[in-house]
């Protein structure tokens, strides 16, 4: 019983380990798995700034971002949506992610070099 436990603890704590090595996956579900990993680390990174230029801005500045933030949101929810299966395309997801911190923080270097400009929030 204590053996077939042991073996059961030791295969599942080597394919988490294993699967946590992102640079040399070995299955799709590896893949999914680092996709995913780095999808949730860009993610956490549009928040962060998405906070930070908001620091910077006045109340109408502010609903100019938030709803350019909504908007784009929506956008990528639709262009990365797989109708056909109804799932999301994490892929699609991450790739405008990491578009979408760039463009947050060519506004944040704009508005800490005191030129935060309105019309340029609502792209």
């Amino acid at each position: 019983m204590y053996r077939l436990l042991f073996g059961l603890i030791s295969s599942v704590v080597a394919t988490l380990s294993y699967a946590d090595n992102c640079d040399k996956t070995r299955s799709s579900y590896d893949d999914v798995y680092c996709t995913n990993k780095i999808y949730l680390g860009a993610d956490t990174d549009l928040n962060k700034n998405y906070q930070l230029v908001r620091k910077y801005l006045n109340e109408t500045q502010e609903k100019i971002l938030k709803k350019s933030q909504l908007a784009w949101i929506r956008y990528r929810d639709a262009e990365c949506s797989d109708n056909l299966q109804s799932t999301e395309n994490i892929q699609c997801r991450l790739n405008m992610t990491l578009e979408r911190n760039n463009w947050l923080q060519e506004r944040l270097r704009e508005c800490e070099a005191g030129t935060c400009k309105t019309t340029r929030l609502s792209e």
